[in-house]
């Protein structure tokens, strides 16, 4: 059975299947159910009725292809429904690939990497000798400049810089947060964009007080909360957030002038967690838009309200990535395609953050990173 192919290719559509379930089911926890607990579950669950499945086709078919139509009925009907879905799903990305997404004027301005004292010292070191390094502390500035289409001239340049998705904890300590932090701040932007997952516990919200007090910008820092943060404690860390003169923005605007133009700077509530209401986003009105989301899946309200650009976090990039395949990790209906990076649709650009933690703490192609976007005019 091994040495066939099909058996081969069966394997790797099921961990396609696998990958899709996970993603939707197991990393959204309902029902205020541990999120690890749920996890696990949802896991288990899925990779126990997978491993069932193969158990029994494999009583029933040898895997060869003359020997598939001699198969029962109903095995037949569900290997040819398993090539059929995972076709279908790639069918669909590589249509929008190819005819929805349109190109993104970006450029690449500089990426540094932070050195970091010896006393950083990854965990899960051992899968260096399995041919992957763990990245979790090798964070790295990046600086793009993008130009978005019907950006208004009395706006071009400004200055954004982001970070996201910290998920404080054992690993992403305040040490190695306060690095980030003064790194962060050497970008001078004309704004800060904090968007959301700041810890995933209730006990962790002291450490978040004074983080960010010493981020200082012309424009103002702006923060939103994320799924991890209304799942811990999302009232304390607005809380903690305010304290620090940081406006904390849940389906609200912020109108900001320059040269007597005004940028209409969004954000909305958390799509999982957050107060559904999106008519303050729908109602705002200025020369340019940004839309500050947690979820990259809002981009649906980007592209309705007119926003010239929408800035996320939440998918870690993947977090877990691997040569040829890519992420692993995405917690996303629209699956990979928002999952790091800049998108455009229609005259709005997306750019997803890859963020700074994650859990469990490992990052495998995929580093942390704070970004710096000088957004211009089209030429």
């Amino acid at each position: 059975m091994v040495a066939q192919p099909l058996f081969w290719l069966y394997l790797l559509l099921q961990f396609q299947v696998f990958i899709y379930a996970t993603n939707r089911i197991a990393f959204h926890p309902r029902f205020r159910i541990l999120e690890v607990a749920w996890t696990l579950f949802w896991t288990s669950l899925t990779l126990a009725a997978q491993t069932c499945a193969t158990l029994f086709l494999a009583r029933t078919w040898d895997f060869s292809v003359p020997g598939w139509p001699a198969a029962p009925l109903p095995w037949r009907l569900f290997t040819a429904a398993l090539a059929l879905s995972v076709t279908g799903y790639w069918v669909e990305f590589f249509f929008w690939l190819l005819f929805t997404r349109k190109p993104v004027e970006s450029r690449l301005l500089s990426r540094k990497s932070l050195d970091l004292p010896p006393r950083f010292k990854p965990p899960l070191a051992f899968l260096k000798y399995l041919g992957f390094e763990n990245q979790i502390y090798q964070p790295e500035v990046v600086e793009y400049e993008v130009r978005l289409p019907h950006w208004p001239k009395a706006f071009s340049g400004l200055t954004l810089a982001q970070i996201s998705d910290i998920h404080y904890g054992k690993y992403i300590n305040l040490d190695y947060l306060r690095i980030l932090v003064e790194a962060a701040q050497k970008l001078k932007p004309d704004l800060f964009a904090l968007t959301g997952d700041f810890i995933s516990f209730k006990k962790h919200v002291p450490a978040m007080r004074g983080l960010f007090k010493r981020l200082q910008a012309p424009l103002g820092v702006y923060a939103l909360l994320g799924n991890h943060d209304y799942w811990s404690d999302g009232e304390g860390m607005r809380r903690a957030l305010e304290q620090d003169h940081i406006r904390v923005l849940r389906n609200e605007a912020v109108f900001l002038k320059r040269k007597g133009k005004t940028l209409a700077l969004m954000g909305v509530d958390d799509l999982w967690e957050g107060t559904k209401n999106e008519r303050p986003i729908l109602e705002a009105r200025g020369d340019a838009k940004i839309l500050l989301a947690h979820h990259p899946d809002h981009f649906y309200l980007a592209k309705k309200s007119g926003a010239h650009l929408q800035i996320s976090g939440h998918c870690h990039g993947g977090q877990i990535c691997f040569p040829l395949w890519g992420p692993l990790i995405i917690p996303s209906t629209k699956g990979r395609k928002y999952v790091e990076g800049f998108v455009r649709e229609g005259d709005t650009t997306l750019f997803a953050h890859r963020g700074i933690g994650g859990y469990p703490p490992i990052r495998t192609y995929c580093r942390p990173e704070i970004v710096k976007l000088i957004l211009k005019s089209e030429v």
